[in-house]
């Protein structure tokens, strides 16, 4: 039996059968996770990474996570077509949306990768644009250093332009070449920085 076309069945129904087919789809879509939802798109994971800029591989972590930072979803939300929006349901029926966490949510920082000496290295996070504290990890080997920047959802080609440079002894801003990629804070925490406890400088790429 060769199956209908949806919008052929669609427009023979009457419109209260209609209507509630249309009500069961919008339930449905309210309670699909985040993979589910891509599905019903049409859409891979490989076509969420190439609209992220980000590996397949972050697209598969944060479809599986059970927690992340708003501005992730958020991202995640607008490469569907959608708009992300959070209500407040109270008891009595009252519904609220919240469109702002703070302006925290959306500060920009350029990161820099600097090695310190003995095969050490430390990523420091400095505010693009707005007033505000530079932002560090802790010092750590090669091994953390990669740890961190797969975290920050860099490519591969990108993290091994950024170990070369420091085994050159040779601090480097992320993007290099006068165009700096900008990370937002939610996703440094993320990845491990914290708020500076001392100053760190701004260097220049050699």
């Amino acid at each position: 039996m060769v199956a209908r076309n949806y919008r052929e069945l669609q427009e023979r129904m009457d419109p209260a059968a209609r209507a509630e087919n249309q009500q069961r789809v919008r339930k449905e879509l309210e309670r699909m996770a985040l993979d589910e939802l891509r599905s019903a798109k049409r859409l891979t994971q490989v076509d969420m990474a190439e609209m992220l800029d980000v590996p397949q591989s972050s697209i598969s972590r944060i479809e599986q996570r059970a927690d992340m930072y708003l501005s992730t979803l958020r991202n995640y939300v607008h490469a569907l077509g959608g708009m992300l929006q959070i209500r407040v349901v109270f008891p009595d029926g009252q519904t609220v949306v919240i469109d702002r966490f703070g302006e925290y949510e959306d500060k920009p920082y350029v990161v820099r990768a600097q090695a310190e000496g003995g095969g050490n290295y430390r990523l420091c996070a400095f505010p693009f644009q707005h007033p505000g504290g530079p932002l560090s990890t802790k010092t750590f080997k090669v091994h953390g250093l990669l740890k961190t920047l797969k975290a920050l959802n860099l490519a591969e080609p990108q993290i091994s332009a950024v170990r070369n440079s420091l085994e050159n002894n040779v601090d480097t801003e992320i993007g290099g070449h006068g165009v700096p990629r900008v990370f937002r804070f939610p996703d440094l925490i993320d990845a491990g920085f914290e708020p500076a406890e001392k100053p760190v400088a701004l260097g220049v790429e050699e």
